[in-house]
Formats: structure tokens, C-alpha cells, sequence
């Protein structure tokens, strides 16, 4: 099983699926409630048929496989291509990026991938303050925000995105007035909201009755 499966396997059970690998072609086959999905093949790639994935549930069950194929693609490759650290006390990670004083890496091993940004400091012999985390999104933004690539305060935290999220959905689902390209331009938002914070696509995306805010006369 090459590192791109055996991510895939751990990511399978959030997406309610199961992997089976099978020896003799190396590929990784993907069921959901025993329905065929896809394959993967050992450097990644999804191999898949329309025929298979017929009902909507399937289709956006397929559609997360995807995404975490691709995410799972972007940083193996950044950790295949990338230095080891050449710091003694962290020579198991390998250097994905830095950037001034700060530093991206990641490592791998027994239990899957462990990503952290560092502050260097003596001219990138000492690495402190460490932000590790197994989850590579937040890692990319730590690194970006940490090294000043871009303002923190131009980004929204998950809370912050999570209250957008239900504000716009809210709009979209009660205002009369919306025309038909409105309506097409608030589900874009939603869908850059949940492709930026995944979490999201898993909640009610409006307010409850008890949180909606009461006009006081």
C-alpha cells in the first residue's frame, strides 16, 4: 500500500466509507454501505465510472473522496520533493517551505502526517514556538499567517466563517427580493465557505428559533 492509500484509508471512516486493498493490481477499492465508488491507484489517482455513483448521497459522498484525494496528493508531494530539517532535534520532519523566520514541515510516520510551522532563530539552527497539527489546511495558514505573508486580520476564523455561513444562508432562504442571480451568487459564497472550512457542510446552515435575534419594540 503506497503512503497516498494508506492516507486515504484513515481519512475513509469520516466520509462513512471502507478501503479494501487489493494485492495483485495494487489498487485501493472504495465502498460506501458495500456500493462501489472508486479506485485508487497507488500514486493517487481515482479511477471511477458514472454508471457506478448514481444517487445524489453517492455523488457527494465521490465528491469529498475527491477533495481529500487532492488534498492528500498536494502534500505527499510537497513531503517526497522536500529536505529533511537540518536541525538535529526536528531531522525527522522535512522543510516544505519558509519564509523570513518562519517555517513549514511536515513528518510521517506510524499514525499518518503531523505538519507544524516553527520560528527560526541563529540563522535557522534553532526552530521554537512550534504550532503542529495533523490537519494541512490549518498548517498552510499558520505558515501564512505567522510569517506576515498575509494579514491575519484578512482572514476569517472557523467561528467567524461559521456566522457568515448561517447569515448568508439565512438571507438567501428569506428574503423575497433576491433575483435569480443573487440567489446563484450567495450559493457561491456558501460553497467557497464550506470549501474553505469543511466543518461547515455538516452544520444547519441557519439560525435556530431560540438564536434568532428578536426586534424589541
Amino acid at each position: 500500500m503506497s503512503i497516498y492509500q494508506e492516507e486515504m484509508m484513515r481519512k475513509l471512516p469520516k466520509l462513512g466509507c471502507m478501503g479494501t486493498l487489493d494485492e495483485a493490481t495494487g489498487t485501493l477499492s472504495i465502498r460506501q454501505n458495500g456500493v462501489f465508488l472508486c479506485q485508487q491507484l497507488t500514486d493517487g489517482t481515482l479511477l471511477y465510472t458514472d454508471d457506478k455513483v448514481t444517487s445524489q448521497n453517492f455523488k457527494d459522498t465521490f465528491t469529498a473522496i475527491s477533495d481529500e484525494a487532492y488534498r492528500i496528493r498536494e502534500y505527499v508531494n510537497l513531503y517526497e520533493r522536500s529536505p529533511k530539517m537540518p536541525i538535529p532535534e526536528v531531522s525527522q520532519y522535512r522543510k516544505f517551505s519558509e519564509y523570513g523566520d518562519t517555517v513549514l514541515a511536515g513528518a510521517y510516520g506510524s499514525h499518518g502526517f503531523m505538519f507544524c510551522t516553527w520560528k527560526q532563530a541563529r540563522n535557522g539552527t534553532y526552530v521554537a514556538h512550534g504550532d503542529y497539527t495533523t490537519d494541512f489546511e490549518h498548517a498552510k495558514e499558520s505558515f501564512i499567517t505567522r510569517s506576515q505573508l498575509m494579514d491575519k486580520n484578512r482572514m476569517f476564523s472557523e467561528d467567524e466563517a461559521s456566522l457568515l455561513y448561517r447569515c448568508i444562508a439565512y438571507v438567501r432562504d428569506n428574503c423575497e427580493s433576491l433575483t435569480y442571480e443573487q440567489d446563484q451568487q450567495l450559493d457561491g459564497l456558501l460553497e467557497k465557505l464550506t470549501y474553505g472550512y469543511q466543518s461547515l457542510a455538516d452544520e444547519q446552515p441557519s439560525f435556530d428559533q431560540d438564536n434568532t435575534p428578536q426586534l424589541k419594540m
